[in-house]
């Protein structure tokens, strides 16, 4: 992983905050990484040379950590063989299902790790009465549960129906759950290798260590760029379709980790070429309380003089991305450029520095950025 930036434009040093890479990865996020017996735990033995095409359901990490893996291993995984319901729309589900013809071959994923999630109730029963109304019988066998051992009505749920019920550890919060079951037991069930997937998890720690300083210098010079200069604005930019859902999913960790007081910054994620047509007016000749991060693959931009060069590969891409950075910079705004290869490993390492810029910028501010009081009140309401 490369980091490019013009923090050297704004003539300030670097104040260090002091930080521990072994304390960052002793956090409980990363457990699943750390301890070998920790997928010993669960029985996927139903699920060894098997392929089944899935349907998750679940709200913010419970749904979106998935979707980060999966639409960087392959995009068409998605809407083919793994399906996300993170929205309860009754106009989408109702016409996957209908244009799906569903059968033996297909698995039902909830996920809640309170197991009291009202959308995650609702779309168990719209499901269930979807079956009955198709008089499809033993559907019970095709759900599998992911949620606390608790009193809640999914594990209740679970136990009364006999339903496949795999924990949701604990202690790890869903927006954080990228390495965990919450975000495993799709692929899985989909037929993806865990063994596989725990290497890359494996060398992308390993490569993150060795640049850990570095990516900490960026954080901390940015934080203060940030502070002297009143942005109030983080504007997060994808061009390349395998990075859309690494840009939803840090939307998430920065505002539920760092919106803990008013003096919080916000997170607005954009996309490539169609913000260009769109909000990057705004972006350039409007007020300049912004701060931009660009997360790229890397391609070398080429001479588009001819119709093969212009549809080859992310060449397009790449030029606008470089034509959006080049634009900023000119305009004297903070930009910051994430680029890796198109490897997982890489893409692993770029997640981990995304948690690892959470987990400073906490320091900093002095914040537990692994609580989120404001959400559970918010569930409190919404409860029925």
């Amino acid at each position: 992983m490369i980091i490019k930036n013009n923090n050297n434009q704004f003539n300030l040093k670097s104040n260090s905050i002091k930080y521990s890479i072994n304390e960052f990865f002793n956090l409980e996020m990363f457990k699943p990484i750390n301890d070998k017996k920790y997928f010993s735990n669960y029985n996927f033995k139903k699920f060894i040379n098997k392929s089944y095409r899935v349907h998750v359901f679940g709200m913010g990490g419970s749904s979106l950590s998935c979707k980060l893996l999966a639409q960087f291993i392959d995009p068409k995984l998605l809407n083919t063989k793994i399906f996300i319901y993170d929205n309860p729309s009754l106009t989408k589900i109702t016409q996957n299902f209908e244009n799906l013809k569903i059968d033996q071959k297909d698995r039902f994923i909830f996920i809640s790790k309170s197991g009291n999630t009202i959308e995650t109730k609702y779309f168990l029963h719209l499901i269930i009465q979807f079956f009955k109304n198709f008089k499809i019988k033993n559907y019970f066998k095709q759900f599998i549960f992911i949620t606390e051992k608790n009193e809640s009505y999914l594990y209740k749920f679970s136990i009364q129906n006999k339903i496949d019920h795999f924990e949701h550890d604990p202690n790890i919060g869903g927006r954080f759950s990228v390495f965990s079951i919450t975000a495993l037991l799709p692929l899985i069930v989909a037929g993806l290798s865990l063994k596989n997937i725990l290497l890359n998890f494996n060398i992308a720690k390993k490569n993150f260590i060795k640049i850990h300083s570095k990516v900490a210098k960026t954080i901390q010079t940015t934080h203060q760029i940030e502070k002297k200069k009143n942005l109030n604005l983080v504007v997060g930019l994808t061009y390349h379709d395998k990075l859309h859902a690494i840009n939803e999913w840090y939307r998430q960790i920065f505002a539920e980790s760092l919106g803990k007081n008013k003096k919080a910054i916000n997170y607005i994620s954009s996309y490539g070429s169609i913000d260009q047509h769109s909000q990057f007016q705004l972006y350039i000749d409007g007020p300049i309380d912004k701060h931009f991060i660009f997360f790229s693959i890397e391609n070398k931009p080429a001479n588009l003089n001819s119709p093969s060069k212009l549809i080859l590969g992310s060449n397009l891409l790449s030029n606008l991305e470089q034509g959006a950075i080049k634009t900023l910079k000119q305009s004297h705004f903070l930009v910051n450029q994430f680029i890796i290869k198109e490897k997982f490993e890489d893409y692993i390492c770029l997640c981990m520095a995304l948690i690892f810029d959470i987990y400073l910028r906490a320091k900093i501010e002095k914040i537990n950025f692994l609580d989120q009081p404001a959400v559970e009140i918010l569930k409190k309401n919404t409860k029925i």
